[in-house]
Parts: structure tokens; C-alpha cells; sequence
């Protein structure tokens, strides 16, 4: 059978990721002498694994004893393992991690009340003009404040499907209409699921949106309350659909000014007036920092990405398929049947650089997908099983090092047991149209590997936008790995106390401390947990109707002429005349590593719950992900696309 060549993301600096830097977290900050003396205990019972599938394994130095492999890390590496999770941190202060004293029962409750009133607010602040819970129908105003909202990603989305429109004209710019779950691009990229099955237009969303425009933004006039907007070309025969190379345009990239300005007005750039600017713009792929990464890797960030991918892979697999390729087309010529054995293996050689959760989830899909095309008698690529492998490139000493210990060590055994070599601590050096260079850490020398097709999945960067606000913003403003400082209820610092209040930033692009009962405050994670939480919150501020000017923002004096109000009496009771400041709730994480298991790891605020991996653990993975689907017509289709997957397998054809 075929064989996966796993080497584990590399080391590529400080700063913000995919969970594949490498920097000491605040708690590391200290002399790690001391911490080696600190034992994890925590030991996961695992499930019995069934027997794989027939492959060529490799002999991997990952195979060894956990106590071997551990002797062989650094100090840093070693004491990195100790304070990665926050499960890891209380042990290392000798604390019970699973007290359920730790649990912030006062955020439960008040989050549970929030669900209530959110679910009345989605009746009434829409259709029936009883936003804030009035006596009677009020009909929508003029005077409405007017939000402007930078992109459709997880909190814009969840702001949009919240927000009131009776109380606010909100206009909704993005490059791309849709709202897509992204935790699922990798099961798209093989066909497990398809691609509209995990997209919500953004007008379906919130059909009452005063407006929705296809674009960039591209500048700001924060002082004048203005946004400029480079509109996106919607012919269907511009760039951005031509080619799947992976350096092909993109809807995501801005354009040149010059091409703009040489274009037609469809194309033109245009002035949105605002009087509240939410900016929710993510973040694009770091594939920067590594030479040639930006032009040769593909990424898996949005649809088009994971469509794209998907071609790729499909032509891969056809290339190598040729009949020149094959050792029979070379009847008595032993050197030309070499040479076509190795190209043949090099264009179904696939690099996937990064072992956070987009590159782990990937390779478990394209494991998962070539034991189905691979397979006797029916497989339809069968002839490629001894040709086919994967590389995973890691450069920390863990996969998936924002999860506990144990669920690491049980993502890395699942993966060798499905064919996988596993290689940590190497550093990706250069990625060239057909090869990649790769080091390890902590020895000399480089290893060029020829390649079909590389996957970025190392980390994210700020959108060019970002840096544009920043220029507009205090100092004071710039955050860790070019994100944006925001206080406590998400305001961004701004020139002039007369504007302060008025720009909000949500999700990947705000850096907000958040303080923790154990270690030192450190910023909130780039994860869609925290990003939809964002973007429902600060709806709700809008929709209770608080003055952002003020900090805490307050809700206004009460007028006796105003029509009675159920929110104002309910918030009253509540005490929350003062608006809350944002608190993040984790619920855990999940990851799929393929051949039908999964990871969870189920928290409760700071209190794990409980980790587990396997089947059983697989069944949970699906049901949260079924559950979290943006409608109920997302989760029909979901569930038809993994019926259809298990009865005929994943579609294969390249249109």
C-alpha cells in the first residue's frame, strides 16, 4: 500500500500561528530549571487501535518510547511541553487542575441568560420592530446609527445574525459573500463534504442587512468616520477564476491601485460613511517569512482555497497516471524506467507545512481519502498505492501543542498507525515549484525533498487593511504579531477622544489580555470559539442599546416619555446598567486525525471536563460540528454529504 511521510512543522519564529511557533508563553518566562522537576501525570487511557491498512511503514525515531524521546529534548522544548495548556500549567503550580472551584459559575449563568435574550432578539429585532423588547411595534428610523462591518468570517457573522436592524443600518463588506465553517475546508479539499454544504450567504444570514458590498477595504478617514472600499470585479472571467495554481490570484488579495484605476467603474473605489466601524477582517496565510512559500504553497483559509486544493490534488493524481510515467512505457531502457518511477513519485509526493489543527485535520482527510481511491479491487487510483505519500512538516516537539499531552501522543501514535513517518523539530527552509528544503533542528545540514504539491498551514498574518488602520490609530493601538490592542469591551484606541468608541475590532485581528487564575494575562487565541463569541457580544451591546463613548459604556437615562421596554426592565434586574466587559468561555477543542477518530478535549471556562480519542471520540467531533453549522439547511446538507461519503465514497471527478 501506499505510505505517508509525516515530518512535523517547522520552527519558524515568534509570534502568532496555527500552533506551530515555538515561543515560551508567559508562564515560561521563568527559569525552566526549576520546572523540570515537575512530573505530568495525567496518563489517557486509549482505545485499542484496528488493524490499518496495509501500507509500507518506515522505521521513524518517533516510534520510540515516550521517556526516550523526552530525554531528547531540550530544556526549553521540555519545559514548552509543561506550560502548553492550561491543564499543563496547573500541575506545574501544584494545583488540581479538575477543582471545580476553578469553574466561573457567575460567566455560566450570565451566559445562559445572554442565549435567551438572544433568541428573543432574533424574533423581534428583524421582522416585528420590537427590538428592545417594546409594548409595540416601533418602525425602523431614519436616524439609525450606521455600522459598517469589515468582512464575514466568524464574528462578523455572528454579529449579523444577532444585530437589531430596527436600531442599526448595517452594511456588510467583504471580498467574499459567504460566511464559511471553516474548521471543515480540510473535508472539503477531498470531497468528504461539499463546498456550498458549509457556506451561509451573508444576505441569507440577516435578510434585513441594509446592504451588502463585494469588496475590500483598503483605507480609513477615522477622524471623518469614512471607509474606503476597492469593489470587487464580478465578471466571472477575471483573474481570480483562471488557474489553480497555487500562486494564482485571489479574491482575498487586494488590487493594484493602477489596475484600478485603469478599470472599469464596476471595479471603482468608493467612500462608506459610518458612524460605528467593526472590523473583523481575519487573517491571511504567513507563508511569508519562507522563501518561495508565498508563491508555491497552496492555502486552506477559505472556500476558494479548499476548492482550489481539491483541483490540484485531482491532477496530481492524473499526472502521475500518464502513460510516459509508467515503467512499461519504456520497454528495454532500465535508466528511462527509473527516471519515470521517480517523477511518477514525486507528483504524488504532498507537503503539508504546519501540525496545528488545519495541518493534522488535512492529513487525516488525505489519509482517509487515498485508502478509498487506493484500494482492491476497486479502487479507482490503485495503480499509485506504492507511489502515494504525505509529508507533514512540524517544527515544535508536539502535534497539536495547544491540546493536553496525552491527546498529542494520541494523535501522533493514530497517524503512524495509518502509514504515517512522523518527523518533528524541522524547519522548513525553501519552497520551490517542485521541491522542498528542509532542516532539522539541532543538526547541520539541509534535505531537499521533490514534491508534487505543498499545503500551507503554518500560521497567520495580518490582512494588509490591518496595517492601513494601525497607520490611522495611536501607538498605543499596535498589538503582538500585528494585531490590534483593544480594551475590555473591544474598542481600539483612536486619535481624538470625540471618536473613541466608534471602531471595533473582533475576532483574529484584536489582541485583548485576557487574565487567568493561574500565570500571567495573556491574549485571547486566534480560534473561531473566540471570534464568534466576539461578534455575538458585541451585537448585544448594540441591540441593549449601551453608550460606547463612556467606559464602561452605560445604558442611557431613562425618559418618562419613552415606550416601556421588557430588555430595559430586564437588564435592570440583571444589573446591568453597566455594560459586562467580553469574558471568553472555552468549551474545548476537536481535531480529526483520520481513519474514523478523533480528539476532543471538553473544558468548562479553565476546568477540563474530560479528554478522550478514538471512535466514540469521533461520533462527538461530528455531532458538535453538526450542531455548530450555520443553519439548519448547512446541517441537512452536511449530514447527506457524510452518508453519501460512507455509500459511494468521495467524488473524484475535476470540473
Amino acid at each position: 500500500g501506499y505510505h505517508f511521510d509525516v515530518s512535523e512543522n517547522v520552527d519558524f519564529g515568534r509570534g502568532g500561528g496555527d500552533g506551530d511557533d515555538t515561543e515560551l508563553p508567559p508562564q515560561a518566562q521563568q527559569p525552566a530549571a526549576a520546572a523540570m522537576e515537575v512530573q505530568n501525570e495525567v496518563v489517557q487511557k486509549e482505545d485499542p487501535q484496528p488493524a490499518a491498512m496495509e501500507m509500507q511503514k518506515e522505521e521513524s525515531p518517533t516510534e520510540q518510547s515516550h521517556q526516550e524521546k523526552d530525554q531528547q529534548l531540550s530544556d526549553e522544548d521540555r519545559y514548552l511541553r509543561m506550560v502548553s495548556s492550561e491543564t499543563q500549567v496547573k500541575l506545574l503550580n501544584g494545583e488540581n487542575p479538575y477543582a471545580l472551584t476553578d469553574i466561573d459559575v457567575e460567566l455560566l449563568v450570565g451566559r445562559l441568560l445572554d442565549n435567551l435574550e438572544d433568541d428573543a432578539q432574533k424574533r423581534n429585532g428583524k421582522t416585528k420592530g420590537k427590538s428592545r423588547l417594546r409594548s409595540k411595534n416601533v418602525p425602523k428610523s431614519e436616524g439609525r446609527p450606521t455600522v459598517v462591518v469589515l468582512g464575514t468570517g466568524w464574528a462578523a457573522h455572528a454579529f449579523v445574525k444577532l444585530a437589531s436592524t430596527y436600531d442599526l443600518r448595517i452594511v456588510v463588506v467583504s471580498p467574499v459573500n459567504h460566511f464559511v465553517f471553516t474548521p471543515m475546508l480540510a473535508s472539503a479539499a477531498v470531497g468528504t463534504i461539499e463546498y456550498r454544504s458549509m457556506t451561509e450567504p451573508i444576505r441569507v444570514t440577516n435578510p434585513y442587512i441594509d446592504n451588502f458590498v463585494e469588496g475590500r477595504a483598503v483605507g480609513v478617514d477615522v477622524p471623518g468616520k469614512k471607509v474606503e472600499v476597492q469593489l470587487t470585479s464580478l465578471s466571472t472571467v477575471t483573474g481570480a477564476f483562471k488557474g489553480i495554481a497555487a500562486n494564482a490570484p485571489c479574491r482575498l488579495d487586494p488590487e493594484s491601485r493602477s489596475s484600478v484605476e485603469d478599470s472599469s467603474p464596476a471595479t471603482r473605489t468608493i467612500t462608506l460613511n459610518y458612524d460605528y466601524l467593526l472590523c473583523a477582517v481575519g487573517t491571511s496565510a504567513r507563508s511569508s517569512i519562507v522563501q518561495g512559500a508565498r508563491d508555491h504553497c497552496f492555502n486552506l483559509k477559505t472556500s476558494q482555497d479548499s476548492k482550489r486544493l481539491r483541483t490540484a490534488i485531482g491532477e496530481a493524481l492524473e499526472f502521475a497516471s500518464r502513460p510516459d510515467l509508467q515503467e512499461s512505457y519504456y520497454a528495454d531502457d532500465e535508466y528511462m524506467q527509473e527516471l519515470a518511477k521517480e517523477e511518477r513519485r514525486r507528483r504524488v509526493r504532498f507537503v503539508i507545512v504546519g501540525g496545528g489543527p488545519t495541518g493534522v485535520e488535512l492529513a487525516g482527510e488525505m489519509s482517509d481519502f487515498f485508502v478509498q481511491i487506493c484500494s482492491k479491487p476497486d479502487g479507482a487510483y490503485q495503480h499509485l498505492a506504492e507511489d502515494i505519500s504525505v509529508t507533514l512538516v512540524h517544527g515544535g516537539s508536539d502535534l497539536l501543542p495547544a491540546m493536553d499531552m496525552d491527546l498529542r501522543e494520541k494523535a501522533l501514535s493514530s497517524l503512524q498507525q495509518q502509514g504515517i513517518q512522523v518527523r518533528l523539530n524541522t524547519r522548513l527552509k525553501e519552497v520551490g515549484q517542485d521541491f522542498v528544503t528542509l532542516t532539522e533542528k539541532g543538526k547541520d545540514g539541509e534535505e531537499t525533498i521533490p514534491v508534487g504539491l505543498t499545503v500551507w498551514a503554518a500560521g497567520n498574518a495580518p490582512v494588509p487593511f490591518v496595517q492601513e488602520l494601525l497607520s490611522h490609530l495611536p501607538s498605543s493601538a499596535a498589538g503582538s504579531a500585528g494585531r490590534i490592542n483593544v480594551d475590555r469591551w473591544l474598542r481600539c484606541p483612536t486619535p481624538t477622544p470625540e471618536t473613541f468608541g466608534s471602531v471595533l475590532i473582533l475576532g483574529d485581528t484584536a489582541c485583548l489580555e485576557a487574565e487567568r487564575e493561574y500565570g500571567p494575562a495573556a491574549p485571547l487565541p486566534q480560534t473561531a470559539q473566540v471570534a464568534g463569541q466576539q461578534g455575538s457580544f458585541a451585537a448585544r451591546m448594540f441591540n441593549r442599546g449601551y453608550d460606547l463613548t463612556r467606559t464602561p459604556p452605560l445604558l442611557p437615562e431613562w425618559e418618562d416619555t419613552e415606550e416601556f421596554s421588557l430588555l430595559r426592565a430586564w437588564l435592570n434586574a440583571r444589573g446591568l446598567e453597566e455594560a459586562p466587559p467580553f469574558a471568553f468561555l472555552s468549551l474545548g477543542l476537536l481535531a480529526y486525525i483520520g481513519d474514523g477518530k478523533a480528539l476532543n478535549q471538553v473544558e468548562l471556562g479553565e476546568v477540563p471536563v474530560f479528554n478522550y480519542s478514538g471512535r466514540i471520540a469521533f461520533a462527538l467531533w461530528r455531532s458538535v460540528y453538526l450542531a455548530k453549522q450555520a443553519a439548519t439547511r448547512n446541517q441537512a446538507l452536511i449530514a447527506f454529504d457524510w452518508l453519501r461519503t460512507e455509500a459511494f465514497g468521495r467524488d473524484i471527478t475535476r470540473l
